[in-house]
């Protein structure tokens, strides 16, 4: 049988979960918002607030804007609802509002951007508080399903350790009846505050849901003055970052994404009918399914015949008249 020899081109575009730091551009808006707005007039005009993955790119931010006694928002914030389980290790978000999990008045505060650990205060409501603290706290044992106070002060983590080592972990509160036994364990125990398995990641996250774990803290930051400094912002005056409140008006950085188109260009030779509508959509499909397990979606896949599959790359060129398909 006769061989076919096409041309399979392969056209990417670069999405914006795959752009790397230096295929963006960087923006200093001079328009007063608060972070919300910032966040949404970058969106609308831009692609979104600027992540920080670097000291080069902190500087640049800095070099395109003015030296003036003011800050400017980033895409950085702290979400302090974003807790997780020790147990599980996944994220669980508490609200401020919950069936079973309640949080004593005023809480989470995060006072002095220092409370990132959770204990239960009178036996029943939750209390962020310093993870360095002391305190006793509470085990659970999968083998036998039990909950296991422990009167021994220690700090958060230190207590996850020793609940790890004789236990199961420091336990969680996934349901009422949970609730309801570890409230029965504590009952005449007369601890003020307990330490349980709830525990986040401080200004972990960013507008764009990137990962960076980049930070440039002016000395003292971040200090959560107030209890309501939960975003970040770059300071003009030394491009170092500070803690702010959302809800204030100032200037902002944006960044837009740029993409770059690549093209991808091989040689499919084959016994087969490889002109067949059939089996170049038997091949585009596998290949679209490569490219999607490798997190690409943005992309174009185009056939063309070569005149013979003997030419040389510099001797090829399409054919007119229904030999060129597109898929």
């Amino acid at each position: 049988m006769e061989e076919t020899c096409l041309l399979l081109i392969l056209l990417l575009s670069g999405g914006l979960s795959t752009l790397p730091p230096h295929s963006r551009e960087y923006h200093f808006v001079n328009q007063l918002m608060t972070w919300t707005k910032a966040q949404s007039y970058c969106r609308e005009h831009f692609t979104d607030l600027v992540t920080i993955y670097n000291s080069n790119i902190n500087q640049l931010l800095f070099s395109i804007s003015p030296r003036i006694n003011n800050w400017a928002w980033i895409g950085l914030y702290d979400d302090r609802y974003s807790w997780k389980w020790s147990m599980e290790g996944k994220l669980f978000y508490v609200g401020s509002t919950h069936e079973f999990l309640i949080w004593a008045n005023g809480q989470p505060d995060c006072v002095n951007a220092k409370e990132y650990c959770v204990a239960l205060q009178g036996q029943t409501q939750m209390n962020d508080r310093p993870c360095g603290a002391s305190y006793p706290f509470l085990c659970y044992n999968a083998k036998n399903t039990s909950y296991i106070l422990v009167m021994e002060s220690r700090s958060w983590s230190a207590a996850q350790s020793y609940c790890r080592t004789y236990h199961t972990d420091l336990t969680s509160i996934r349901s009422k009846e949970e609730k309801s036994n570890i409230t029965l364990t504590l009952n005449g125990s007369g601890v003020q505050y307990v330490w349980i398995g709830l525990y986040r990641d401080p200004w972990a996250f960013w507008s764009d849901n990137t990962t960076s774990t980049f930070t440039n803290w002016r000395s003292g930051q971040p200090e959560n003055y107030g209890s309501v400094e939960y975003c970040g912002a770059m300071d003009l005056m030394s491009g170092q970052l500070n803690d702010g409140t959302c809800g204030v008006g100032i200037r902002f950085f944006c960044f837009r994404a740029v993409t770059k188109q690549t093209v991808v260009k091989m040689k499919l030779q084959s016994e087969a009918d490889m002109h067949s509508t059939e089996i170049q959509q038997q091949v585009s499909q596998q290949l679209s399914g490569l490219m999607l397990s490798e997190g690409l979606t943005d992309f174009r896949i185009r056939w063309r015949k070569l005149q013979s599959c003997r030419d040389d790359q510099s001797k090829k060129q399409d054919v007119d008249g229904g030999c060129k398909t597109e898929v």
